[in-house]
């Protein structure tokens, strides 16, 4: 298990300051994270929470603001927190830009040791996060800030792709070198704390669209983030993607042990 220190904090701290001041808002389509048809990852994250109207959900590692934003937009009362102040001031503004900013409160804080008091929080949503700090630590931390029956939910890359790994090796300005993408052993490790737990993965032959990126359009790695890009240009890639997603899910049902070979896995924690 990889342990941050310090120093590796302050790394992360100021990797995604830099992201967050180069971002721009109109450039971030909230409603397509979530309800567009090349992201049923995120779809699948929202639907496993409860109805989180006027519910108190802590989102672990905000970033550029799109789960505090959309969770507002559905009602919930959310506090969100990140290492980064300037992923704080862009989640603001983001808020502003989509009207929900009153309920959104924002903390600078590591997830690995939170200020909240026990049992404060009906529910956590953390997409992307898990991979960038120690995980037993956060889980922990997660299930402390929990109400009992509470829901913990996590959207997180595998490690076990080989396309995925090959675009992480050669995207290595958009990533830290902390990062760590999940293992089995992670999820395992997550159910020693929350034994009511379990995954869902997305992202096989879907990924046959990155290496379109790479080898027909020419998009560089390191200047685009191609997981953003398959989201804002939902529209561009419905149709490959629809069949795609179709061969993902019957593969899957069939061959249930390559699961593990997708690029996200989906977790639900109950405690």
């Amino acid at each position: 298990m990889l342990v941050l220190k310090q120093k590796n904090f302050q790394t992360e701290e100021g990797f995604h300051d830099e992201w967050a001041k180069l971002a721009s808002i109109e450039n971030l389509n909230v409603i397509a994270q979530f309800e567009g048809s090349t992201s049923p990852e995120y779809n699948k994250a929202i639907r496993l929470l409860p109805d989180v109207k006027n519910i108190k959900i802590l989102n672990l590692g905000c970033g550029l603001g799109e789960e505090a934003v959309y969770l507002a937009i559905l009602g919930a009362k959310v506090v969100a927190i990140d290492i980064s102040n300037e992923m704080l001031k862009t989640t603001k503004k983001l808020a502003k830009k989509y009207k929900v900013n009153k309920n959104i409160t924002y903390r600078k804080m590591s997830c690995e040791d939170m200020k909240f008091k026990n049992n404060s929080f009906d529910a956590v949503l953390g997409c992307n996060i898990l991979h960038h700090v120690n995980i037993k630590k956060t889980v922990k931390e997660t299930k402390r800030v929990l109400k009992p029956k509470g829901v913990a939910i996590f959207a997180e890359p595998l490690a076990y792709n080989p396309v995925i790994n090959l675009y992480r090796r050669m995207a290595y300005k958009v990533r830290t070198d902390d990062e760590h993408p999940l293992f089995m052993s992670d999820i395992k490790q997550i159910k020693e704390v929350f034994p009511n737990t379990s995954h869902y993965e997305f992202h096989l032959f879907t990924l046959l669209i990155f290496i379109w990126f790479f080898l027909v359009e020419r998009q560089n790695p390191n200047k685009v983030r191609y997981w953003k890009k398959i989201i804002n240009e939902a529209n561009k890639y419905k149709n490959s993607f629809k069949a795609l997603y179709f061969l993902d899910k019957s593969t899957l049902f069939l061959f249930p042990f390559l699961k593990r070979y997708c690029w996200i896995t989906v977790i639900k924690s109950q405690k």
